[in-house]
């Protein structure tokens, strides 16, 4: 593992896990009124489409795509990294939601909200898959707005989940946590191949 993507795993692992004592012990309730109460005025119908751009069945459906494109263009590895780095990231979220158990402040299955809380697998997905994507434009020196889009895209679906009200800020920052490490990681990989 390189240094950089070495630290950014074990920071987000630290990060994650002193997140989760704080969120358990209901310290993060404050910030997480404060960010309800600022962004819920936002919500409709615009923020219930931007929304389904980190369910699992698009981001796993954009993981394929994308797979076939790397494939296409001759690159296995990322070819292949972008699905799994995808589908861990959604199934390491499930789990810890079962782990920690916090429930929503609104439970709506049309909003792909039926599941525990903590931490939110549409922040987590949409930063695996994003911000992989936005990784991988910058390291073939893809131009800013592109890059600069994904980034975008990352904050708007994961605070969508805010701006509904079907997940805490909280939750947002535990998924991008438990997806850094996880890209983090699978840079450990690709080094080692190299």
């Amino acid at each position: 593992m390189s240094s950089r993507s070495q630290t950014l795993a074990i920071t987000g692992a630290i990060g994650f896990v002193l997140l989760s004592v704080v969120v358990v012990l209901g310290w993060m309730a404050p910030v997480d009124r404060f960010f309800t109460a600022t962004l819920e005025p936002l919500a409709g119908p615009l923020f219930v489409y931007v929304t389904e751009l980190g369910s699992v069945k698009v981001l796993i459906g954009l993981s394929f795509i994308g797979m076939m494109y790397f494939l296409w263009s001759g690159d296995r590895f990322e070819a292949f990294r972008l699905p799994i780095v995808v589908i861990l990231t959604l199934l390491v979220t499930q789990v810890l939601k079962l782990v920690f158990g916090v429930d929503r402040p609104t439970i709506d299955a049309a909003l792909d909200a039926t599941t525990y809380s903590f931490p939110s697998g549409h922040a987590s997905g949409s930063l695996a898959f994003y911000g992989l994507l936005a990784v991988l434009l910058y390291r073939r020196d893809a131009n800013t707005f592109g890059i600069g889009l994904l980034m975008l895209m990352i904050l708007a679906v994961s605070f969508s989940r805010v701006i509904l009200n079907v997940h805490y800020f909280s939750d947002v920052i535990g998924g991008w946590l438990v997806a850094l490490v996880m890209m983090a990681s699978s840079e450990q990989i690709r080094r080692k191949r190299n």
